[in-house]
């Protein structure tokens, strides 16, 4: 995998990307356009109640909710975060859950990825949610139980990815 050098600004905002172990790789190779992807917005923050405060709180509530929309289509969670500015980010669907979409993704912008050390523990909430929409799927019990249990582990982009071969057969 190439080195990386970083673009980020302070002005740059963390971007949270659900993907298929090929998909994250296509994106960390190619980049990618109209890219789906889960930041803090003022609709996010409004719905967690935290005003203009908790950013590191905000974040991880995106990236949390981006790695649920992630199970409900490709069946594990598997989120690249990326560092983009604000005029990248257009509007979303998802909104309201911290949605934005990313016209077009540079791969030299992907710094890190979060995924489960084992896909097995997300299997079973995975199966019920298939095909759900976010807010469905997050009052999913088996989500609940999922989130509450087990946290996914943070990965320097310089790691590698999973292998395409190991991404769960959706029926």
């Amino acid at each position: 995998m190439p080195a990386r050098t970083s673009h980020s600004t302070g002005a740059d905002r963390l971007v949270f990307i659900p993907a298929d172990a090929s998909g994250a790789r296509k994106l960390v190779e190619d980049g990618g356009s109209d890219v789906q992807g889960f930041a803090v917005t003022p609709e996010l923050r409004s719905i967690l109640d935290l005003g203009a405060g908790g950013e590191e709180e905000a974040e991880r509530a995106a990236m949390v909710i981006g790695s649920i929309w992630g199970l409900a289509r490709f069946g594990r969670r598997l989120v690249l975060v990326a560092h983009l500015p604000e005029a990248e980010l257009g509007e979303n669907y998802e909104v309201d859950n911290g949605g934005v979409s990313i016209a077009r993704l540079q791969p030299s912008r992907i710094t890190a990825w979060f995924a489960d050390e084992d896909d097995r523990v997300s299997e079973p909430a995975a199966g019920q949610i298939a095909g759900m929409v976010i807010d469905d799927a997050w009052n999913d019990v088996s989500v609940q139980s999922l989130l509450a249990e087990h946290e996914m582990s943070w990965h320097d982009i310089t790691e590698q990815l999973p292998a395409p071969g190991t991404d769960p057969v959706r029926s």
